[in-house]
């Protein structure tokens, strides 16, 4: 299904349909929650303070549905609590390719252990497997590109980027495709899955690869799930075959949502209200909402960066020119074809959401997104875009 909006209406041709999951949380139609009394309905679900990584918590919100009276929603408040906090904790430390932490194996591990073997925990092997498969696929995703991605970070994050966009800025620019070039060189890297009984892998790079990170002063890690780790972690949050997972330990009347728009809803009770945006003066604003019923995932896409996260829009010779971190990793650049974009499918894989997501951004012709959204729908995802060109 294609929402289609007609024309006739300037509103209407500027729409952007990107379900804002995270901001829409606060206009999620839900009981508010109190200090004192609890009411039936959804409430938020913290996970405990940990010094080792402290905004993590700030990494997904979590809440879930509560029936009965306050006393008893007060206790599956604190039993839910008691599961999320190890879950969140185990997903978001496995996937951090910077920082290692006690008693964890993860991504930062295998990045500081270049050309030894490590031994990770089944779920973290699963996920590095897929995520190869995907660099593989050469579609825009490429787990190899960490460099890439944090000299774009670095740009996104500053309070005045125009100096550094590559649009204005040639050095900058030729930065970038350096580095693309030299990350897409797959023959610079080489991950082995040594032992599928113990989860041994093995990240090596080329002394190529080590000079050129030399020259350019690049001390980023190597591996880095980029636009696919809030899907990762939601994933390992959400999935039944995650034996920590809250599904699996129980927890199934909640959804989960991430600060970039990602979304994962593991309930099959009642229908939950979204706020819809516009794009306009390369503000966000709200349109209207849609309701959605069971089980579902959705990846959401805004041109400037959604809820202002990771982006801006600048002004070039009269066009208006948006960044954000979707940008071709294939060539560091952006292709300035998708104002917004949102998928929905009606299960649980939203790695696949997510990952269409990044194909979606790296299609440089505005009928390649009709097709491949077409595609999509004739697969059962249900897929809305506004393309920069209609404006």
């Amino acid at each position: 299904m294609k929402l289609e909006v007609s024309e006739k209406h300037l509103k209407l041709r500027i729409f952007l349909f990107a379900l804002s999951f995270v901001v829409s949380v606060v206009a999620f139609s839900v009981a508010v929650v109190s200090i004192g009394k609890k009411s039936p309905g959804y409430h938020a679900i913290e996970a405990k303070v940990d010094s080792e990584a402290l905004l993590y918590n700030n990494s997904v919100l979590y809440r879930y549905y509560f029936d009965g009276s306050s006393n008893s929603i007060k206790r599956g408040i604190r039993e839910v609590s008691a599961s999320y906090t190890p879950a969140l904790s185990a997903a978001y430390k496995q996937l951090d390719p910077k920082k290692t932490y006690s008693g964890f194996v993860n991504i930062a591990t295998i990045n500081q252990n270049l050309g030894h073997s490590v031994n990770v925990s089944p779920d973290l092997y699963a996920i590095l497997k897929d995520a190869y498969a995907k660099t593989l696929e050469g579609r825009g995703f490429n787990m190899f590109s960490g460099a890439l991605y944090e000299e774009w970070r670095s740009i996104l994050i500053l309070q005045d980027p125009s100096e550094f966009d590559y649009s204005l800025n040639e050095s900058q620019r030729e930065r970038l495709v350096k580095i693309a070039s030299v990350v897409n060189d797959l023959s610079n890297f080489t991950l082995s899955f040594t032992d599928d009984v113990s989860c041994t892998v093995c990240l090596s790079v080329s002394d190529s690869y080590k000079a050129f990170c030399s020259e350019m002063e690049i001390s980023a890690p190597v591996l880095d799930l980029n636009n696919l780790q809030e899907a990762y972690m939601l994933y390992m949050l959400s999935s039944s075959n995650v034996s920590s997972s809250m599904v699996s330990s129980g927890f199934k009347l909640g959804y989960f949502s991430t600060p970039t728009g990602t979304v994962v809803n593991t309930s099959n009770r009642g229908s939950l209200t979204y706020d819809m945006f516009t794009l306009e003066n390369s503000k966000q604003s709200k349109f209207g909402s849609l309701n959605l019923s069971g089980q579902f995932c959705a990846s959401t896409f805004v041109a400037n960066g959604f809820g202002s996260v990771y982006g801006y829009a600048l002004d070039n010779n009269g066009k208006k020119l948006y960044r954000n971190i979707y940008f071709d990793c294939r060539t560091a650049l952006m292709n300035d074809i998708l104002l917004s974009c949102s998928i929905i499918s009606m299960n649980e894989d939203i790695v696949s959401n997510s990952y269409n997501m990044i194909i979606m951004n790296t299609l440089k012709t505005d009928s390649a997104v009709k097709d491949f959204a077409n595609e999509l729908e004739k697969q059962g995802y249900i897929v809305s875009y506004v393309l920069q060109s209609s404006i």
